[in-house]
């Protein structure tokens, strides 16, 4: 049986071959160590930087409150980690915008609404606490301790939204109409500096890992169809059994989906290579989610779940053996376009030598990891 590379749209091409040395593995913790950069990137980074656009304005309190009830500013708390601010910490933050103390700036990444007339949605980069604790003071959810509060503790003390405006009119349009500081991070910036954006500003006493930035930043149809299988599926026990509590509180089950739907996208049966791989598959990961997020049609809804269903059958078939991961990276795309040949020979597949002599050494790199699809597309058409 011979291959065609029925789901991927892209025209084909040869990926340049890099030295061994080189390796841009795909982990899960954001480093310097794990992702090595060469001097000659620098200034192409720095290129990157010079087309970033971060545009700097002035919301109401009002404002962002209209824009959070509508969902245009969207507050995700599934990325953002930090610990929930304490009673204390809400009350004095409010106080102080009573106070009209100037307070750190919100950074927000601008997502393209795929209705433009519709304008932009917003998601909330850093600032959540801060936007969370006004949405609930203005929802009378929160109530101002009079421990808590140092200047207003007489007028405001024990009392809720409601009631200090009844009581104190002016003071609250004060405050609604009190503005923050609020950068965005341009839709159209590049996504490598979008991407450590967020990772900087993110970083706290325990370190995002990298797909926890993938899901705040590439939002898509695709994200969506995702998130819609893993919330019906995360808690069921064929699932819990292939991640555990700590892979699915990091998103990895979300990484795993991520790796396997762009190695679909990017295997080309033709000449036996990943497209675009170059030892970097992060890259090539990102600039796939980065298609979708610009609503490039590369798969319909269908497609993703078939790549997420067999990538389920590959875990769990692969689970006891030693790299797992990199077998299913090179097996992903065979498994969805040819599942019966495919599946008849896996065994064939895992315990071939050429095959598992590319694990020994670097087994991230260009060379090795189109030796895997290459030997593998030799085994099913034997």
């Amino acid at each position: 049986m011979h291959f065609t590379n029925s789901l991927d749209k892209d025209t084909q091409s040869t990926p340049e071959e890099v030295t061994e040395d080189l390796q841009f593995a795909e982990n899960t913790t954001l480093s310097n160590e794990e992702y090595p950069i060469k001097a000659i990137d620098y200034e192409e980074k720095r290129n990157l930087l010079d087309k970033t656009k971060i545009v700097k304005q002035s919301w109401s309190i009002v404002e962002i409150y209209q824009k959070i009830m509508s969902k245009k500013l969207i507050l995700d708390p599934q990325y953002q980690r930090n610990s929930v601010w304490n009673t204390s910490k809400k009350v004095a933050f409010i106080e102080s915008l009573f106070m009209g103390i100037v307070i750190p700036p919100i950074y927000v990444v601008e997502i393209p609404n795929e209705n433009v007339l519709e304008g932009n949605n917003y998601e909330v980069v850093d600032g959540k606490q801060r936007l969370s604790t006004i949405t609930s003071f203005l929802e009378n959810k929160l109530k101002l301790n009079a421990k808590y509060l140092e200047y207003y503790s007489d007028i405001y003390g024990t009392k809720v939204f409601n009631e200090i405006r009844k009581h104190y009119g002016e003071h609250v349009n004060e405050f609604l109409s009190s503005v923050l500081d609020v950068y965005v991070i341009t839709a159209n910036s590049p996504e490598f500096t979008k991407y450590d954006i967020f990772a900087r500003l993110n970083k706290g006493s325990e370190k995002l890992k990298v797909n926890e930035i993938r899901k705040a930043i590439y939002r898509s149809k695709t994200l969506e169809v995702i998130e819609g299988y893993v919330n019906q599926n995360f808690k069921k026990p064929f699932y819990e059994k292939l991640f555990t509590p700590n892979d699915i509180k990091r998103y990895d089950d979300y990484g795993r989906f991520f790796k396997s739907i762009a190695y679909c996208l990017k295997v080309d049966v033709a000449s036996g290579v990943v497209k675009n791989y170059n030892s970097r598959p992060r890259d090539m990961i990102n600039s796939v989610l980065a298609q979708f997020q610009n609503n490039t049609s590369l798969l319909d809804e269908n497609s993703i779940l078939k790549i997420i269903e067999k990538t389920l059958k590959l875990k769990e078939i692969f689970m006891s053996l030693p790299n797992t991961e990199y077998l299913i990276d090179s097996c992903i795309y065979f498994a969805v376009n040819s599942d019966e040949v495919f599946f008849e020979k896996v065994n064939v597949i895992t315990s071939d030598n050429i095959i598992l002599e590319t694990f020994k050494r670097s087994p991230t790199t260009t060379t090795n990891v189109n030796k895997r699809i290459s030997r593998i597309l030799s085994i099913l058409n034997e």
